[in-house]
């Protein structure tokens, strides 16, 4: 089966107070090519979503092997982003979706989440009790993402199919660990660890 990654990368980090895009990981990496590499390790095809007009940015980052989207109406919140990513890929059977802001997230927990998509309409990833990301869909929720708006988007289309949803327990709390304020993003530096040798790129 063919599943198509999304980043989500157009928002602008308004509670952050800058870019958070850019911020450093202790690997080199920033925050959004860690979150590329990590889904192109799992996945061939992966679209990352940015602003309109951010064609520079896509080039600079061309070199990872990614499609881009651009959203013309980023302040639309993350369903525009999700709507932006799914209609770049129509032939897929599925979609992974990811914001550009969890860089703890595991290569293996992504591989878990697609080998589940593989039987299912919908995986959502639980640890601790804590649902994260990234989020399944299969290819049967296509029209419903396509009509997505606002930051919730993607819990609205789960709540009117909650017999649909598989919920999936894993070990990693990175799947909630995102990069909300400047606070959590030193104790993301603080708790970073490399790939594991069986995650990383050949």
């Amino acid at each position: 089966m063919r599943f198509t990654g999304v980043l989500l990368a157009a928002g602008f980090g308004r509670r952050f107070g800058a870019d958070k895009r850019t911020l450093g990981l202790p690997d080199g990496s920033s925050l959004l090519t860690h979150g590329a590499r990590s889904m192109r390790l799992v996945l061939d095809d992966v679209v990352v979503v940015l602003r309109a007009g951010e064609t520079p940015l896509a080039q600079a980052l061309s070199s990872l092997g990614c499609r881009f989207a651009f959203n013309p109406r980023p302040l639309e919140g993350l369903g525009s982003s999700i709507r932006c990513g799914v209609a770049t890929s129509a032939n897929s059977d599925g979609w992974l979706i990811l914001p550009a802001d969890l860089p703890l997230v595991r290569p293996t927990s992504l591989r878990r989440v697609v080998a589940r998509l593989a039987t299912a309409s919908a995986v959502v990833p639980l640890c601790h009790g804590r649902r994260g990301h990234p989020v399944g869909f299969s290819r049967r929720f296509r029209g419903e993402l396509l009509a997505l708006t606002g930051d919730r988007a993607g819990r609205e289309v789960l709540k009117r199919a909650p017999k649909e949803v598989v919920w999936l327990n894993l070990h990693d709390p990175g799947i909630y660990r995102d990069v909300d304020q400047a606070s959590d993003f030193d104790s993301i530096r603080r708790d970073f660890a490399p790939w594991q040798p069986h995650e990383r790129p050949p």
